[in-house]
């Protein structure tokens, strides 16, 4: 059971930094491109290609915290550091039913008007620098969970 364990805080670890470098390619490379082009050709572009985004995307979250939940449960030490890297996960995903959903389907469908997609992409990545940092920081707390000698 201890080695199942180790194999899971590490997935821990390396899932949620895939899904951070991910983001963060997000966020310098596509969103940039996504700002640079005139709004009707993004919201084309967007309505093409941004379900292949989600589809990526979405499933690093969940994994994450999912690993990180039994990881805590089946974990003796750090139970703290895990239950803080459960916390950030959560904070990180919310992020995404409240925000990101309704958003991108304003994009994907093209309700959203024109004159406002410049806008909305700024908040769209202010928001997404957001969900990084929270995802940053449960790696750190995993990390000192998996490295730190037992804490009380």
């Amino acid at each position: 059971m201890k080695q199942i364990n180790k194999i899971m805080q590490v997935l821990v670890i390396a899932l949620n930094g895939s899904f951070i470098g991910a983001m963060i390619l997000i966020a310098i490379v596509l969103v940039p491109f996504w700002q640079l082009s005139e709004p009707q050709l993004f919201l084309d572009w967007f309505s093409t290609y941004g379900h292949l985004i989600g589809s990526v995307m979405v499933p690093f979250g969940p994994g994450v915290l999912i690993l990180a939940i039994l990881t805590c449960c089946l974990s003796t030490e750090n139970r703290k550091l895990w239950f803080l890297t459960i916390i950030f996960m959560l904070a990180n995903m919310l992020y995404y039913p409240i925000y990101y959903v309704p958003t991108n389907t304003s994009f994907a469908e093209q309700t959203i008007d024109v004159a406002r997609v410049s806008n909305e992409l700024s908040t769209w990545l202010t928001l997404h620098w957001q969900r990084i940092f929270f995802a940053i920081a449960a790696l750190v707390t995993s990390i000192l969970a998996v490295t730190k000698k037992s804490i009380k």
